[in-house]
């Protein structure tokens, strides 16, 4: 196969939070960290491509910082573009932001709302606004992505205002429920619930940029009317693959655990099934217009048909502000 585009690392399984829709039920049980030789013995079986990202996740990887710096470093020195961490924010201590500083991490922070939303759904959300702030203070940019529930829809146009607040906050992305391992239990959203939602959110977040330096970016708003279309993401075309702590390979981060995924381990990789890539749902495609829109996350539409055509309703709801046109079926 060729080289990786994206490549996601699970540092370790371990996280202080058990939230209500954990599709890796993180938290549950001791955990395990990823061994960095196993990722050294991956870039051997399977090379980057150049200018590839490589987003270090978890679990929590800010809980095993010294893994976490030698992935980022074998990743830079493997002529991977971008590299980032996805946290939880309870972690963002000193040896947290030297760590960033030192290997040039892109930081990803999750935060579901304001803290009566977020304290239903993550917890501990004083702690993870308190890291916010250190971010901030360290003049370290940062995302914030937030799943969609039922729960965290309302909170949505407050977490603009909450943003609004941080000086280095740069994006907001969307994540609709993935209903698998501890979200399996949990209801999604209507398609007329996500989309008057996102516009509340899209209106709060243009006034609140009208007021700041740097704008915040809705993530969202790029998968519609963006020139020519192609795939949804990488491991659509095959060209992405994530590494969990007990080597193992899988196509997607959505799909790990579902065994009939599993794509080897880092000793012996499946290079066939890792480039098969994920076939996309194109169901409702043929009766859509959306220029340039990617089509649904493949992975999402494995799990859960239901929840793919969220994704439609977001990019109808993310092309609306610019055709005022809407629809949300």
């Amino acid at each position: 196969m060729a080289g990786l585009d994206l490549l996601v690392v699970w540092a370790t399984t371990r996280c202080q939070l058990t939230c209500r829709y954990c599709y890796m039920s993180a938290g549950d049980g001791p955990g395990r960290d990823l061994d960095p030789a196993l990722f050294a013995a991956l870039l051997d079986a399977v090379p980057l491509a150049p200018g590839a990202t490589v987003q270090i996740a978890g679990g929590e990887p800010g809980l095993v910082p010294e893994v976490v710096d030698t992935v980022a470093d074998a990743a830079w020195r493997c002529g991977a573009g971008r590299v980032g961490i996805q946290t939880n924010g309870l972690a963002i201590d000193d040896r947290f932001l030297e760590l960033v500083r030192t290997r040039r991490l892109g930081v990803g922070v999750s935060l579901d709302g304001p803290t009566e939303v977020n304290d239903a759904v993550r917890g501990r959300t004083a702690e993870v606004l308190a890291g916010l702030r250190r971010l901030d203070e360290a003049s370290i940019p940062f995302g914030i992505t937030t799943v969609l529930t039922r729960q965290s829809l309302a909170g949505l146009p407050r977490i603009a205002m909450l943003l609004g607040g941080f000086a280095q906050a740069r994006s907001i992305g969307l994540d609709i429920l993935r209903p698998t391992g501890r979200g399996s239990d949990l209801s999604l959203p209507s398609a007329s619930e996500v989309a008057h939602a996102y516009e509340q959110l899209a209106t709060a977040l243009a006034w609140v940029n009208q007021r700041r330096r740097c704008p915040i970016k809705l993530r969202e708003a790029a998968s519609v009317a963006c020139g020519e279309k192609r795939a949804c993401c990488p491991a659509e075309e095959g060209r992405a693959a994530v590494l969990t702590p007990d080597g193992t390979l899988w196509p997607c981060a959505s799909l790990v655990g579902q065994t009939e995924y599993a794509c080897g381990t880092v000793h012996a990789p499946d290079h066939s099934r890792l480039g098969r890539g994920l076939r996309p749902d194109e169901s409702q495609c043929a009766r859509c217009a959306l220029p340039g829109c990617r089509g649904r996350c493949p992975a999402r539409a494995t799990l859960s048909p239901r929840a793919a055509a969220l994704d439609c309703v977001l990019r109808r709801a993310a092309l609306a502000p610019s055709t005022g046109t809407h629809h949300a079926s």
